[in-house]
């Protein structure tokens, strides 16, 4: 065992900005957004009513 920790992988974490906004689909608020699964995923929840929308992200 080496005395120094190991180091990660640089993640490529895309900014706030580089993630599409989306409006509930009922309430018609802006959704709060993460990114899920290692980065895969894009998660929106309302912070209304609570209603969650997944989808894969691929970064364009």
């Amino acid at each position: 065992m080496s005395s120094r920790p190991e180091q990660q992988p640089a993640r490529n974490t895309p900014a706030q900005d580089e993630i599409p906004d989306r409006l509930c689909t009922w309430c018609k608020v802006p959704m709060n957004k993460r990114l899920v699964g290692d980065g895969q995923y894009l998660h929106y929840t309302c912070p209304k009513c609570v209603f969650q929308h997944a989808m894969k992200w691929e970064k364009k």
